[in-house]
């Protein structure tokens, strides 16, 4: 009683004497953390257990519980521990190659990660598919670009790498690159039937010529949409439309519309959805996009109908309700919104529709079920929660209790130092309190931390510039990210926002339209209006505000500056 009384003294920002207790104390104490829902406490003291040990399996182990609770400064320490035991491990280098990408130490982790590409039992290019899908789902979207970028130039003749740089560069708004890496890929690849498949089973033949078709068509599907994100928009719909024509599939139909949303034709994408909707096989798909685009255009009742429809067919029945519960919430039908997000019982969508809940009984006076709601979030996603602490600090502030959503991220900041979205919530919610200096000490801490991560660089220069703080330094700032990321919208909009600071309208209008024709959002609609206004434009600046208020109706920024441009009338 008396050990289990003292661990729970251990600070969460300070590491235990490894000196002071025998090595399985340490281990106890971390499994008791875990069960007790404290990360770092089990995360500090599995790394005082690895200190002193040579054997493998604790390193592992320790390595393990640093990773699962989201703490890669101790993921790293351990992981070299257990290199230095063990060298040749695998595991241990793609532990620590992991632990170095959420650190943004790309050098590090390319190197760790050449290892495992290099040595993989069943091949380089089986090793780099699986790395395809683990940085396909990591949030550092530019430091996994930055990654895919140095593998590649360690695999120069690898189709695998370039293919792989190619996914990574378009995630990270580059689709320039991204181009140029899925042609280079196309290239490299050996041309169809050159291997022997006559000594296999024709079963298994069969099966790889099946798998090797959907990558086919999948690198084909990424250089389109690549090409016309670039600016190379009507040759790939003319491909993808006459391939439709000479063989009219469910599959090239889809293939089609998913082209023309990235192209922004969401009218004729919409027209071939509804056809593809009328195919048994190929209905929840259709059924699903036709809903979400229709949701972003505002045509609220009309994705209702698809989603409902959707639920019909019994699949993405997630998305469904989510999607509907959002429409309620619209309609300002809380009560309804909650019976629907609480049919979600899995999916992408999960936390997010618990956040939505969440924020209905905060908004509607039962802040006690909220916080319940919000504790057993955490319980149940534990791999979620820093999302979880951001959001619940933003739901506090809207609501008033900026000092509770404080409290929140310092505690936030507190159990997953490393995290960067904490920070950046820290930051936001300081500048919504007011306590500007305070944000600018956060996000320059970032941006000194990750000096080549984008979001950082581009964090830290639109706030300058938002509050007319060293205008030149922020455009510098900005112009850094905008190198690296050419085609993200929040880029894009500070590019024109700097401008616009500096004096500059004629220049910021190009910038900020281009952002705003890739996310219609209300933050980058506010800034846009406001620009046209200033030259003039009016009604054009009505025009785009009334839009994005459709959407984003509870955008303070949104209100904000459409009431103060008019009280300038």
């Amino acid at each position: 009683m008396g050990i289990v009384a003292t661990a729970g003294c251990v600070g969460a920002g300070s590491k235990p004497d490894p000196l002071l207790a025998p090595q399985p104390f340490y281990t106890v104490m971390g499994e008791i953390a875990l069960t007790r829902h404290e990360p770092r406490v089990a995360a500090l003291q599995y790394q005082a257990a690895a200190e002193g040990t040579l054997d493998p399996s604790l390193l592992q182990r320790a390595t393990q519980v640093a990773a699962e609770t989201l703490q890669p400064s101790i993921a790293a320490v351990v992981s070299a521990r257990w290199i230095s035991v063990q060298p040749n491990s695998l595991d241990a280098h793609h532990a620590a190659a992991r632990a170095a990408l959420a650190l943004f130490r790309i050098d590090e982790s390319a190197a760790h990660y050449r290892v495992v590409l290099q040595t993989s039992p069943d091949g380089t290019d089986a090793a780099f598919t699986r790395l395809g899908t683990e940085l396909g789902s990591v949030d550092n979207a530019f430091g996994a670009r930055q990654l895919a970028d140095k593998l590649a130039q360690a695999f120069p003749s690898s189709a695998a790498a370039r293919q792989l740089q190619g996914f990574a560069q378009l995630r990270a708004d580059d689709p320039a690159a991204a181009v140029r890496s899925f042609t280079s890929a196309l290239a490299l690849k050996p041309a169809a039937g050159a291997a022997d498949a006559g000594a296999q089973a024709e079963a298994s033949a069969q099966a790889e010529a099946s798998a090797q078709a959907d990558a086919d068509r999948e690198l084909a599907q990424a250089l389109a949409r690549a090409r016309i994100s670039a600016g190379d928009v009507e040759a790939p719909l003319a491909e993808f439309q006459a391939r439709l024509d000479r063989d009219g599939t469910p599959a090239n139909r889809l293939d089609y519309a998913l082209l023309l949303l990235s192209a922004q034709r969401d009218d004729a994408a919409l027209e071939q959805l509804a056809i593809l909707a009328r195919a048994p096989e190929a209905a929840p798909v259709a059924l699903r996009l036709l809903g979400i685009v229709e949701y972003q255009q505002g045509k609220f009742d009309a994705a209702g109908m698809r989603f409902t429809e959707l639920l019909r067919t019994g699949k993405f029945l997630d998305d469904a309700f989510y999607y509907l519960g959002l429409i309620a919430e619209k309609h300002d039908d809380p009560e309804r919104a909650l019976r629907l997000y609480a049919q979600v019982q899995t999916g992408e969508y999960f936390v997010s529709t618990l956040l939505r809940a969440a924020t209905i009984l905060q908004n509607h006076g039962d802040a006690p079920a909220a916080d319940q709601l919000l504790d057993r979030l955490v319980d149940d996603t534990p791999e979620q929660a820093p999302e979880i602490f951001a959001a619940r600090a933003r739901i506090y502030a809207d609501a008033g209790d900026i000092e509770r959503g404080l409290q929140v991220l310092d505690w936030g900041v507190l159990q997953y130092p490393d995290n960067v979205d904490v920070h950046y919530a820290l930051a936001a919610t300081y500048e919504q309190a007011g306590r500007v200096p305070e944000a600018l000490r956060e996000l320059s801490a970032l941006a000194k931390a990750r000096p080549e991560d984008p979001a950082a660089l581009n964090a830290l220069g639109y706030t300058l510039a938002d509050h007319d703080k060293q205008l030149s330094h922020a455009r510098a700032l900005i112009e850094r990210a905008h190198a690296a990321a050419p085609k993200n919208a929040a880029i894009l909009d500070s590019m024109g926002w700097v401008r616009f600071r500096q004096g500059n309208a004629e220049q910021a209008l190009p910038y900020l339209s281009e952002a705003y024709a890739d996310d219609r959002g209300g933050d980058i609609a506010a800034h846009l209006g406001e620009v046209q206004w200033t030259l003039g434009h009016q009604d054009e600046a009505d025009r785009i505000w009334s839009a994005a208020a459709i959407v984003d109706p509870d955008n303070r920024l949104l209100k904000s500056t459409r009431q103060r441009m008019h009280s300038l009338k």
